[in-house]
């Protein structure tokens, strides 16, 4: 609907005066019965005066031509011609033209009709032909059928006959039907006035009566004008349109008109017809009103009307207002009366039914009640993974406080649901250390609230793969080479301790895996068998182990079987020199640092100085 005027062109200007005149010629009569003569006055010279005249009065800007006929050979049907092809500015030459016509042949006035149609280019455009002849037709045989053809052939062809001295009733039937058939006037003249008469009225167009037409829309009797209106004015014996928008006041011709009035606004169209006369005055048209527009609120709340709001966003559907909206609560205004909305919780996936309500002058405040939907939470994880590894977990949750990611072996109770956790707070991805134990395992969003699970994915634990290679056996309290292989967690470390040792004894002595391959360890100063294994720091879980028997040592020491209290005596000793070994002297049955009341490093060799007690 809002095209439609815009399809309706404009063929006229504003003004609306009488459309232009058409391309006209004047066919006048050189055939030798113009020689004739009217109170005295030969007809030709007659005619030559009231031309002149003619186009005394004639508008400068309309286009005009002349063809002749009968003034060049006698007896010649052919003796048509074309003097002043029509256009603008020809009236001096058709003046000088119709001033030297020198009638002398026969009349072919039906022919020179068609002749002068065709400089009109009848078939393209509208033509208008003045025919001025004072006698029958001598040439062409059937003048009704030839301006019959004219009028089905021309666009908008029309032939005005004027009859100039004539008596004869069948030549004053010729000329009536050439006018009729092509929608002319037949105007008889029998002396000069008459003939001047006549040429004015079908040659020169009467100035139109125009009138001033105020154009009016409104929304509702008495109510507001509309400047948005979009209005085509046609006349009703005529073709185009005017098209406008507003209030406008138009001059135009007098007459019937129909107009076309569309308020976009409602795509509303008043189709009506008024009269325009020289009085002028106003076409005023009245449009439905707008109804009402009225506030109104929408809030999406949880449990009852008197609720929380709804966290994240919600989308407000209204059908009948071909309206969408986001926003909790979401404001707009509507049309009064009835109308639904639907809520879309979008963070829950929850859509409410279909609510009907009225919108009311004032504005009211529309709720729609959501259930609290369950919190479930998404969590991508790696199929399996190694014993005591870090892995990398994505998640999707509500992310509150204190909700944490937790690994446990499928089928776990308590708080063996989440041997390792990490809290969702550090974001995801989140890195989760592994369980040292091989198995089948979950990884699980935790909400802190009940520890209620809300979301998991298996995960295969598989073992980790180490090796170990040592000597056989060595000497108590030697250091020996580890040559290892591992994942080299942080913390993982080997340990020797004796065959069947529990606790922190499966680890006498030990080293840090991060100092590399190969690395050394202390061996414990008792003989024995013992094991060497690779610890992982998590739980301390052993992963592989390699057997080790610790040897007796093989030492001697030569003294002096007396010595004076405080005096210095000489030792001499064998043994394995291990860093800070020492050489002491205690009391027999002497325990703890009493055993060495006094020593010396083994370091500084053999024999070595020692101080005897100032004790007997």
């Amino acid at each position: 609907m809002r095209h439609l005027l815009a399809a309706l062109c404009c063929v006229f200007p504003l003004s609306l005066s009488a459309q232009e005149a058409p391309n006209t010629i004047l066919v006048l009569d050189g055939s030798g019965s113009m020689w004739g003569q009217i109170d005295g006055i030969n007809k030709i010279v007659i005619a030559r005066d009231v031309v002149g005249t003619l186009l005394d009065d004639f508008p400068q800007d309309q286009n005009l031509g002349l063809t002749v006929y009968g003034h060049r050979t006698r007896g010649d049907c052919t003796d048509i011609e074309t003097v002043v092809a029509p256009g603008a500015g020809t009236l001096p030459a058709i003046r000088e033209a119709v001033n030297g016509i020198n009638p002398r042949g026969k009349t072919p006035m039906t022919d020179a009709i068609v002749a002068a149609a065709e400089a009109l280019r009848y078939t393209e455009e509208a033509a208008t032909v003045v025919l001025v002849s004072d006698g029958i037709e001598t040439c062409n045989p059937d003048p009704c059928a030839a301006a019959l053809a004219l009028e089905e052939a021309g666009i908008d062809f029309t032939a005005h006959v004027v009859g100039f001295d004539v008596t004869d009733p069948e030549a004053l039937a010729q000329m009536q039907c050439i006018a009729g058939n092509t929608g002319g006037q037949f105007l008889e003249a029998a002396n000069a006035a008459e003939l001047s008469t006549a040429l004015t009225q079908v040659a020169v167009a009467p100035e139109p009566v125009m009138g001033r037409m105020a154009f009016v829309a409104r929304a509702g009797e008495g109510g507001p004008v509309l400047d948005e209106v979009e209005w085509a004015v046609t006349p009703t014996q005529a073709e185009g349109a005017v098209t406008f928008a507003g209030s406008e006041t138009l001059t135009l011709e007098e007459g019937d008109y129909t107009l076309i009035a569309v308020w976009p606004e409602t795509e509303e169209r008043i189709d009506d017809g008024f009269e325009v006369t020289a009085d002028g005055g106003v076409v005023e048209v009245v449009f439905e009103p707008l109804p009402e527009i009225v506030p109104v609120t929408f809030r999406a709340v949880l449990g009852t009307e008197d609720g929380p709001l709804v966290t994240g966003p919600v989308e407000w559907i209204l059908p009948e207002a071909d309206l969408a909206g986001i926003g909790n609560p979401f404001e707009t205004d509507l049309v009064e009366g009835s109308h639904t909305v639907t809520a879309y919780w979008v963070a829950a996936e929850a859509t409410s039914e279909p609510r009907q309500f009225i919108a009311l002058p004032g504005g009211r405040e529309i709720v729609v009640v959501f259930e609290e939907p369950p919190l479930t939470a998404t969590v991508t994880a790696p199929d399996s993974a190694v014993a005591g590894s870090t892995i990398e977990v994505a998640w999707d949750g509500p992310n509150e406080d204190g909700d944490y990611i937790g690994v446990g072996e499928v089928g776990a109770e308590g708080t063996a649901q989440w041997e390792n956790f990490v809290y969702v707070e550090d974001g995801s991805p989140a890195s989760l250390l592994i369980p040292a134990t091989p198995g089948d395992y979950l990884i699980t969003y935790y909400l802190r609230d009940g520890r209620q699970a809300i979301g998991s994915a298996p995960l295969t634990v598989t073992p980790v793969s180490a090796t170990l290679s040592a000597p056989a056996q060595a000497a108590a309290g030697s250091v020996i080479e580890l040559a290892w292989t591992g994942p080299d967690y942080e913390g993982d470390y080997l340990g020797i301790g004796e065959v069947g040792a529990e606790g922190t004894e499966r680890w006498e002595n030990f080293v840090y895996t991060e100092d590399g391959s190969p690395t050394t360890l202390l061996v414990p100063a008792e003989p024995g068998v013992y094991e060497i294994t690779y610890f992982m720091r998590q739980d301390r879980t052993p992963v592989t182990s390699v057997a080790l028997t610790v040897t007796e040592l093989s030492t001697s020491i030569t003294a002096p079987e007396t010595a004076v209290i405080g005096s210095e005596i000489e030792v001499v000793w064998t043994g394995p020199d291990y860093e800070d070994d020492y050489i002491g002297i205690g009391k027999v049955g002497a325990t703890s640092s009493g055993q060495w009341e006094s020593f010396a490093y083994t370091a500084a060799g053999s024999p070595a100085t020692l101080r005897m007690p100032v004790e007997p």
